[in-house]
């Protein structure tokens, strides 16, 4: 009991001093940018249009204001929110610190599901036709850009791996992540000829085809090899069967010809 008693009273002391020496600290304003965390989203889910940082101006005692990483901290509450959204932004800051500014105060954005899928991988290179492992990497982010993509593209700069960036047909997708972000070099063969040829599907007896994208991809070879190819012939993952089949093609090229990338598409089957 005489312990409990000694560490109340020294604790008591110890809240006396600081308030006395907080009291007596000059008041400061000072403004800094702080991390903007978002808190109320599942994994599954993520925002887009969110700053990654916020400014602060705050006033207050110097030793809470002041020094390099002073107790301050942004979030955005996003708890239940689908789709478009628009919330201030909240500030935690100690006892005695008043926050003057928030910039921005206000967050608009989009709350979107995370989607995951298979691109082809484009390595451009001058001069050279570049051979990689893998042919396909694995595209995870917000929905409508994962949809948007249409490729992960590298630039061939002479070394043994190639970073890739998803891209559509508006540009790079800065939000999409890439897994694995990079691919090895195989080999670099000498320039090649390029040619888009049409796709066809040859099902077993029993089976038609119904649909299928995409109807047309894109080659490369030698000059003799493309000028006599007229299409490709490709199987879909797994062999054929009745019902839709999404995944990566195989496709019956000439030998010396290479698809740009890996192929990914969509066929549906039915029985006749």
């Amino acid at each position: 009991m005489r312990e409990l008693l000694g560490f109340l009273l020294a604790l008591l002391a110890a809240v006396l001093i600081w308030n006395s020496i907080r009291e007596r600290a000059p008041v400061v304003e000072r403004a800094l940018s702080v991390p903007l965390t978002v808190v109320g989203l599942s994994p599954e889910q993520v925002a887009e249009g969110v700053p990654k940082e916020v400014l602060l101006r705050l006033r207050g005692p110097a030793p809470l204001v002041e020094g390099a990483s002073p107790p301050v901290s942004a979030y955005l509450d996003l708890s239940g929110t689908e789709g478009g959204f628009a919330r201030e932004v909240r500030v935690a800051v100690p006892q005695g610190v008043e926050v003057l500014e928030v910039r921005p105060a206000r967050v608009e954005g989009r709350v979107e599901a995370i989607l995951e899928r298979q691109l082809p991988v484009e390595v451009l290179a001058q001069g050279a036709w570049v051979v990689v492992e893998p042919l396909l990497v694995q595209a995870r982010g917000p929905r409508s850009q994962v949809e948007a993509a249409v490729a992960a593209v590298g630039l061939d700069l002479g070394g043994e791996t190639v970073p890739l960036t998803a891209f559509g047909p508006e540009g790079p997708l800065l939000g999409v992540t890439l897994i694995p972000g990079s691919v090895r070099v195989l080999e670099r063969r000498e320039a090649l000829f390029l040619k888009e040829v049409p796709v066809v599907f040859r099902p077993p007896s029993g089976l038609k085809v119904q649909d299928f994208t995409p109807r047309r991809v894109r080659v490369v070879g030698p000059k003799e090899a493309l000028e006599g190819l007229e299409e490709v012939e490709a199987l879909p993952p797994g062999g054929f069967r009745p019902g839709e089949v999404e995944g990566p093609w195989t496709l019956r090229l000439p030998a010396g010809v290479y698809p740009v990338g890996g192929v990914v598409g969509r066929v549906r089957l039915a029985l006749e």
